[in-house]
């Protein structure tokens, strides 16, 4: 079974809702950059697309980072009836970070 998968209604939902947002800056004002577990990278490998393609989300005051497969005609892979799922990516950095990092 797929692990950190979301149903589209409800990526559709935070997509929505990130999109409506008249005043972005408090969600990414303090955003360095997104935690990804390879489990879940490997998994969107694993769904035989050639690319990927992130989306961006809102869940009421969290951020959420949404990815998908994608095929070589450039489509989203969007389809669980085929294995093909949104995989919800929401451990923003900070404070899933490495403190030693040059990036931080």
């Amino acid at each position: 079974m797929a692990q950190n998968v979301i149903e589209l209604e409800k990526a559709q939902a935070w997509a929505n809702a990130w999109r409506g947002l008249k005043d972005k800056s408090p969600y990414v004002n303090d955003l360095k950059g997104w935690f990804v577990p390879g489990e879940d990278l490997s998994q969107v490998i694993g769904e035989g697309g050639v690319n990927s393609r992130m989306y961006i989300g809102l869940d009421g005051t969290s951020l959420k980072l949404m990815l998908v497969a994608v095929n070589a005609a450039g489509k989203d892979m969007i389809n669980a009836a085929k294995g093909w799922f949104i995989y919800d990516f929401s451990i923003p950095i900070p404070p899933k970070q490495d403190p030693t990092s040059p990036l931080n």
